[in-house]
């Protein structure tokens, strides 16, 4: 029967390395941000935010390869597992190619969207420019990482993750502050990283995915026909994350518009949000694997207990991001910029970032149980409704209270009770016996 201990087992290795995602996204805002100009650490903020639009949006192909992975593993079924890895993997390459082709109409439709100061447009530019080059290899690893992770392959996906995202932080310092290469140093580093991790993610692959080519359904895998399932969960992970991503740029058009400082300083409180989500979302990966298992054994009781150990643990975690913040969170500011005038507005508004764990843990921990059933629909609703509720909360409170209103808009947003209401209705039926 399940227990604490194997459930922290499984997930603490995965909210460890999965907290190493965005430090690659605040290292590269902390050492911009130590630059003279605020322009720097805006630009590259807002490349962030682009590229998170851009995988984020696709990132239904980790989280439903992790879920079909994990049925299949608990179905043990050699078949499943093979066709959990080489469909997403078809999508993935198909996507990466798609985004290199319509490039220049991504960052310019971006760009005017946000519309920043042209001297933070270029800047971007520049970053998106490089980066852009990277995306089949990360679209490849969130489809082996998901795989790796619905087998439990903790050792193999925590290399993957870490050293990667180490990697990143290691030569982003190098090519900006010891040898000066500014923006585009920023960039170059990120995208040596995602070759390396591409790399890693075959050999991870070879070593341990012990498939039978000459059983591979080529055929299966190139109809468009046997793919509607797979499709259907995930188109609607991808409208919770274009819904996401949505909200993140309404975020940054409204704060771009009360000055680059503003803007910067949001972005850094931004950064802070995401290293504790992220610690979350290993929780909730954790949770799409038992989840998954249950599913494939067929298992109720074990479902039942994998929500219950849900609620616990994310909860703990969520009391204590909320303390160390508490206790660091001034210190956590200076760490992203020396910039008086932008830490002076992060102050003002880091109370916010202490109440995100609070309302924010049992919306991503379920996230983990829906995802891990493939049952996407919930998630979709939820993320609907909380968004709608979003725009008209900014719309009334923004001209009034100007950011503060823009960041209980987000506050509000994160909350999740319809999800957990929807869990209430259809737990009995996740599982038919």
């Amino acid at each position: 029967m399940l227990d604490d201990k194997e459930y922290l087992k499984l997930s603490v290795p995965f909210m460890l390395s999965t907290m190493t995602q965005p430090l690659m996204g605040a290292v590269n805002t902390a050492v911009m941000g130590q630059l003279p100009q605020p322009e720097y650490i805006a630009a590259v903020a807002l490349g962030a935010i682009l590229f998170n639009n851009l995988y984020w949006l696709f990132g239904f192909l980790r989280v439903s390869t992790t879920g079909y992975s994990a049925q299949a593993m608990g179905a043990n079924d050699k078949m499943l597992s093979m066709l959990a890895f080489f469909k997403p993997l078809v999508l993935a390459i198909v996507i990466g190619f798609l985004c290199i082709v319509l490039q220049k109409y991504i960052v310019e439709a971006y760009l005017g969207f946000i519309s920043p100061a042209e001297q933070v447009a270029v800047l971007c530019r520049s970053y998106f420019d490089i980066l852009i080059w990277g995306a089949p290899l990360v679209l490849f690893n969130y489809v082996s990482l998901g795989w790796l992770m619905g087998q439990a392959q903790v050792r193999a996906s925590v290399i993957m993750q870490i050293s990667s995202n180490l990697l990143n932080i290691v030569l982003s310092i190098l090519f900006v502050l010891v040898w000066e290469l500014g923006i585009e140093g920023v960039a170059v580093a990120t995208l040596l990283c995602q070759i390396y991790g591409a790399v890693v993610g075959i050999f991870l692959m070879i070593k341990l995915g012990n498939f039978d080519y000459r059983l591979l359904p080529v055929k299966e895998l190139l109809d468009w026909r046997t793919f509607t399932e797979m499709l259907k969960v995930n188109f609607n992970l991808m409208l919770r994350t274009a819904c996401l991503l949505t909200v993140n740029n309404v975020m940054a058009a409204v704060g771009a518009g009360f000055g680059t400082a503003v803007l910067a300083a949001n972005a850094v409180l931004l950064q802070i949000k995401d290293l504790m989500s992220f610690l979350l979302d290993g929780i909730a990966n954790g949770t799409a694997i038992f989840t998954g298992k249950s599913i494939g054994k067929q298992s109720r009781a074990m479902l039942d207990k994998t929500v219950v150990l849900t609620y616990k643990w994310s909860a703990v975690l969520a009391l204590c991001l909320s303390g160390v913040y508490f206790a660091g969170g001034s210190w956590m500011i200076g760490l992203f910029t020396d910039q008086k005038s932008v830490i002076n507005i992060a102050e003002e508004y880091k109370f916010y970032i202490l109440l995100y764990p609070a309302v924010s843990f049992t919306g991503l921990s379920l996230y983990g149980v829906f995802s891990g059933a493939t049952r996407t629909a919930p998630v979709r609703n939820m993320m609907l409704i909380a968004s709608v509720s979003f725009y008209l909360v900014q719309m009334l409170l923004v001209p009034v209270l100007a950011n503060d209103g823009l960041w209980i808009a987000y506050m509000i947003y994160m909350q999740s009770i319809v999800l957990y209401l929807y869990l209430r209705y259809l737990k009995p039926s996740l599982i038919e016996i």
